[in-house]
């Protein structure tokens, strides 16, 4: 490295103050790898943390887990990467230490640790990484749209796929169509869904989830909302609900709005 220091944003839990400081650059370990930064998103549990919603894990760590490089220095040990790859770093490690970790289920750690708040996450010029925990992004996709998908699109992709099971035909209902509920609309609409429909307060959100993807776009507001969307479905009402918002009214709206056996996921 021509330097050891770099620019890095800190969090001090004591203060909830943060503070841009010339740190030393990380060395990679056994198994590690140091990327150079190119993007790194701000997800709203980064403001979680400075607001004091989230309690701190560490007294000061840097911030910064949706991150997008290339490969700087390969630590002792690592195979399958070069300098200059083109990566997203995973969000968050497994504890090594647990019962499924120790049986080589690291995909089900009990203990995952959370990049960012565990340990030092992205908002910096250099970032480590577990070798294991990369993903090689493609010539024809720019890192700073590479950079989101480690969690605001991974997260609600494992919702749609993995855990709701969202199956072809079936009808969708996203309450709160920001960073994560984009996505679930647009996901729901690429495995099948139909119909899709998307609930928000505003109306420029309700007209970008349109144009994504949604079949269907209502204010939260409207007294009629239960009835429109049981008459969309054929009075079955919906097959899946997803509540991107993680409050009450619209998880109250969610469940009302749920067929006999239907599904329903927050977040919040």
């Amino acid at each position: 490295m021509a330097t050891k220091t770099m620019r890095a944003e800190r969090f001090y839990g004591d203060s909830r103050t943060v503070a841009v400081e010339d740190v030393p650059i990380p060395i990679p370990g056994p198994g590690e790898v140091l990327v150079k930064v190119a993007f790194c998103g701000i997800c709203h549990s980064d403001l979680s943390l400075i607001n004091g919603t989230f309690p701190p894990q560490r007294p000061v760590v840097t911030q910064g887990h949706e991150a997008s490089g290339t490969v700087a220095q390969l630590g002792p040990g690592v195979t399958g990467w070069a300098e200059g790859d083109r990566v997203i770093v995973a969000a968050g490690r497994p504890c090594t230490i647990c019962a499924n970790c120790r049986r080589g289920d690291i995909a089900n750690c009990q203990r995952i640790q959370l990049m960012a708040f565990a340990y030092d996450g992205a908002w910096a010029e250099y970032t480590l990484a577990q070798a294991v925990g990369l993903t090689r992004v493609p010539d024809n996709v720019p890192l700073e749209q590479a950079a989101i998908l480690a969690d605001a699109v991974s997260t609600p992709f494992g919702a749609v796929v993995r855990t709701g099971k969202v199956g072809l035909g079936e009808s969708v209902g996203v309450w709160g169509v920001g960073g994560i509920g984009t996505h679930i609309v647009q996901l729901a609409r690429l495995v099948g869904a139909v119909p899709v429909i998307a609930v928000d307060i505003n109306s420029d959100v309700l007209d970008r989830a349109l144009d994504l993807g949604a079949d269907h776009a209502f204010d939260a507001r409207d007294d009629q909302l239960h009835d429109k969307i049981a008459d969309l479905t054929g009075g079955r009402k919906l097959d899946v609900a997803f509540d991107a918002v993680g409050l009450k009214s619209p998880l109250e709206q969610a469940l009302d709005c749920i067929t006999v056996g239907g599904a329903w996921f927050a977040w919040g």
